[in-house]
């Protein structure tokens, strides 16, 4: 993750690593919610033009998409929005060291906003998940 993670948009990652943490990686047997071994937290990837599959087609929402504003940043939140796999939904990974994110102000207009464009909202946190429909 560095300032050429940048799919549609001119944001830059800066010294966001969350989805270092937050994503599972099958292709290194990393698991959600722990930090990546090849993460330089605050930094980025130490090993980002060797990054597996998972990790070059991982897309954070607030990366992709400048109309999210700039509170929404993953790091500042404790919470990244990410495509799912599921129709007309879409994934909301909560950093389970923060469990009191999904109330918080920021979290809650994230979710509305996403429940605008999606049918469903899947939260995960570690190895707890919920999902929130229309």
């Amino acid at each position: 993750m560095t300032d050429t993670a940048v799919p549609t948009s001119a944001r830059t990652c800066g010294d966001c690593t969350l989805c270092c943490k937050l994503m599972g990686v099958p292709e290194l047997k990393k698991p959600s919610a722990r930090w990546c071994a090849s993460c330089d937290q605050g930094k980025g990837c130490t090993v980002y033009q060797e990054r597996p599959p998972s990790c070059r087609n991982f897309q954070c929402f607030w990366l992709m998409d400048e109309a999210f504003p700039e509170e929404f940043r993953p790091d500042r939140i404790h919470a990244l929005a990410a495509f799912n796999d599921a129709p007309d939904s879409c994934v909301l990974h909560v950093d389970p060291a923060h469990p009191k994110a999904t109330r918080s102000p920021e979290v809650q207009a994230l979710t509305d906003a996403l429940l605008k464009a999606y049918a469903r909202v899947f939260f995960v946190s570690g190895k707890e998940s919920a999902m929130l429909t229309r």
